[in-house]
């Protein structure tokens, strides 16, 4: 290879290792380090061009944007980095088990990226990523994952005492916490300004009719000094008690009258009125159901709200877990073992049922569960922004 090529500019498309299906929104890194010396060389620093996939998954760095100078300064490599949450990153040089890859090229290129798997370690992932300074932020998350991880190898969970030594405290072992639902980064705030037009500052924090679950979690992106009407929520189910078939009654309860279109997924309802915008879909593939609703403001028209719930769609991949809230206690962070999965009366209304649906909406929630869904709404109500019932 002559420096000429290595100095780019470099292209290709990156697709999900499993289906073969382009990935957008992927990070890539186009890296070029450089050495100096006659005989004996040491590194001379390093340029770094960040850019990402396109909405087929295909990326381009341009050529080396600028040449570092110098008596000795020569350009010795350059390594491609595409990361994405909930994949194995890709370097150009070497895969995760440290074997050298022959199979990059400049144009063209192919970048697979594996999905992460749960026996996959956060630790040795970082080590294998090297990560540039300008991936910090992105890889925050998996940072703290590494060092939970590795806290809770460490820490003693039986007392003990060293010979002719003090005893040994032990720490509480986090491993153990039950552990929740975390659907925060299906919907970025900074993705929801770009799609919509917004100007102005998101508050991204629960929504507060239920704590997280191991299966259910509820997210609400607030507008700060704006009213609801600028507000947007998303609630995802993912492999809930009783399946997607649980689920399904629950959101055409919530959209009555919805009609189904293949707008997100070929289980799509699409709903409207004066004051909201919902989106609700199901992924059988992924057993996932999902929940959008948006103020009118923020969602001028159903299609922005379709947009956003395609949004979501293609960042399922994002949803994680952590650590149940410490006051939620177990049996919340789980869910009642012992309650339906949906109201009792969830099943008994439907889009067209008006009469059962006021007889319903009567009924307060009992359980856990049943504070997951809002109210079965007439046909002349509507969820607000947050998908609460009016």
């Amino acid at each position: 290879m002559t420096e000429a090529r290595l100095a780019g500019p470099f292209d290709g498309v990156v697709v999900d290792a499993a289906t073969d299906e382009p990935l957008a929104d992927v990070t890539v890194l186009g890296i070029w380090s450089f050495d100096e010396g006659d005989g004996l060389t040491a590194p001379a620093g390093s340029v770094v061009v960040r850019t990402k996939t396109d909405a087929a998954g295909r990326f381009r760095v341009p050529a080396l944007p600028q040449t570092r100078r110098g008596p000795a300064v020569r350009l010795s490599r350059f390594t491609l980095v595409a990361y994405r949450r909930g994949y194995v990153a890709y370097r150009s040089d070497a895969d995760p088990a440290g074997r050298r890859r022959t199979d990059f090229t400049n144009r063209q290129a192919r970048v697979l990226l594996e999905k992460w798997r749960e026996q996959d370690r956060h630790d040795r992932h970082l080590t294998y990523l090297a990560p540039a300074s300008v991936l910090e932020a992105d890889l925050a998350w998996s940072r703290d994952e590494a060092n939970r991880s590795l806290w809770a190898k460490s820490t003693p969970t039986t007392p003990g005492r060293p010979a002719g030594g003090a005893p040994v405290p032990t720490r509480p072992d986090p491993s153990e916490r039950p552990r929740v639902l975390d659907a925060s980064a299906v919907l970025p705030p900074e993705e929801v300004a770009l799609r919509t037009g917004f100007v102005g500052t998101f508050r991204v924090a629960d929504l507060e009719d239920l704590p997280p679950t191991d299966f259910y979690h509820g997210v609400h992106l607030e507008a700060l000094d704006h009213d609801e009407s600028w507000d947007v929520a998303v609630r995802v189910w993912r492999d809930p008690p009783g399946g997607l078939d649980a689920i399904r009654p629950t959101i055409e309860a919530t959209l009555p009258g919805a009609p189904l279109t293949d707008d997100v997924t070929d289980t799509t309802w699409v709903y409207e009125t004066d004051d909201v915008r919902a989106v609700g879909f199901l992924d059988p593939d992924r057993h996932v159901a999902v929940l959008l609703s948006c103020g009118a403001h923020l969602c001028g028209d159903t299609a922005t709200a379709v947009v956003l719930a395609r949004l979501v769609h293609e960042r399922l991949d994002a949803l994680t877990t952590r650590p149940a809230p410490a006051t939620g206690g177990e049996d919340t962070a789980r869910g009642s073992s012992d309650a339906p999965a949906l109201p009792e009366h969830a099943s008994e209304t439907g889009p067209g049922g008006a009469a059962d649906g006021a007889a319903a909406s009567e009924r307060a929630p009992e359980t856990a569960a049943d504070a997951t869904t809002t109210e079965p709404a007439t046909t002349t109500d509507a969820p607000d922004a947050k998908g609460n019932d009016r």
